[in-house]
């Protein structure tokens, strides 16, 4: 058997296993619960945070043979084909590849009036919908209004503002959210367990991180590291295929600014770089790493949060925090993100990021006003 990438493979199958919108699938299991099922649903957010996923749940739950339910079986033909995504009477549907008014004719609306060969339901699921032109988006209006009763659509985009406010106003419209870092790095430790992948909590947050709230971002990047390092993945291997920047450099950095060491400040600039760092993500990483001691200066209860510091970084960057006031943390982050900037279009990027290091360095120096007066 072909292998299956991880994303596919744990593709969630029932709403409990759908992580973080607890507000749509909420909803979606009430209003199977009470029967009142709209006949067109937009499903709007960022990439990978489980749109397409919850609609082919949501076609589960109306098809399934006990539904519609909020717990289908995933057992029967229907549960089972729809999953597959090979179900006759679920129709996934691509709006980059059918945008023209005639695709929409021929495929959508001349098959609304036919009745499911199976299933309770004939469920048309138009993924990145945005994509269509203002014609099939006008074509499609009364179809959406008022569609024969055994039709639902459901739509999938990642760009909200795009559709017409016409298609909007027909629709429920359900709002994703990108993933927690935290919950993105729990699933990743129940999928490492089932397939028998050593890694570290260290390992997981940054893989859960990469994803930038993506489930099927960290996913990939988990697929990714697991088939060049195999079953037993060390921290170094995530860095080295995902190109991050180890966090022991950035906290590093922080602590030779601190403690105002110069010399040590240029060499681990040049270790960065013979690491083949891109020094941008280096820079962003620090004004990352600033922000975290900011939240620890001012609630010294984030330590144990996970996404701010794994197990063994939370003392050093409880010391770091220790080192600097709140004043020095802010004025630091809004360096760095200037730095930044500057380096998308500087000539010598290594400089400037030695020059922000140092302009770090003489900051720290500034005396408050109210202490002068």
């Amino acid at each position: 058997m072909a292998y299956q990438v991880l994303a596919r493979k744990w593709r969630p199958q029932s709403f409990d296993d759908v992580l973080g919108q607890q507000a749509v699938t909420r909803t979606l299991t009430n209003a199977l619960k009470s029967g009142r099922i709209a006949h067109a649903f937009v499903f709007a957010g960022p990439r990978g945070c489980g749109k397409t996923t919850t609609a082919r749940v949501l076609a589960k739950a109306l098809n399934c043979i006990n539904g519609p339910t909020p717990t289908p079986c995933g057992e029967c033909d229907a549960c089972v084909e729809i999953a597959a995504g090979r179900d006759m009477d679920v129709l996934e549907i691509d709006a980059a590849t059918h945008t023209g008014v005639d695709n929409v004719r021929e495929v959508i609306i001349e098959g609304l009036s036919i009745a499911p060969v199976r299933n309770k339901y004939k469920v048309f699921l138009i993924d990145e919908v945005h994509m269509l032109s203002s014609s099939s988006f006008n074509a499609l209006l009364k179809s959406i209004e008022e569609p024969p009763p055994h039709v639902v659509f459901m739509m999938a985009t990642t760009e909200l503002q795009k559709i017409p406010d016409t298609v909007l106003s027909r629709s429920q419209v359900y709002e994703f959210r990108t993933i927690a870092a935290k919950t993105v790095a729990e699933r990743l430790r129940h999928i490492a367990a089932e397939e028998g992948i050593e890694i570290a909590e260290a390992g997981l947050l940054l893989l859960a991180r990469a994803g930038e709230g993506s489930m099927r971002d960290s996913l990939s990047a988990f697929d990714q590291v697991r088939a060049f390092a195999g079953d037993a993945i060390h921290v170094e291997d995530v860095v080295t295929v995902l190109g991050l920047v180890g966090r022991d450099l950035v906290l590093d950095m922080l602590d030779a600014v601190a403690s105002e060491d110069a010399p040590a400040a240029f060499m681990l600039v040049e270790r960065a770089i013979e690491r083949g760092y891109d020094l941008r993500l280096l820079c962003r990483e620090l004004a990352r790493a600033t922000r975290d001691l900011l939240l620890l200066s001012v609630d010294r209860a984030r330590a144990d949060d996970p996404e701010i510091a794994s197990e063994g970084e939370r003392d050093r960057l409880k010391h770091l925090a220790d080192l600097s006031s709140r004043e020095d943390l802010l004025r630091a982050f809004d360096l760095l993100t200037h730095a930044e900037q500057e380096l998308r279009t500087s000539d010598q990027p290594r400089y400037n990021m030695e020059m922000a290091l140092l302009r770090l360095m003489h900051l720290r120096k500034l005396v408050p006003l109210t202490e002068l007066l």
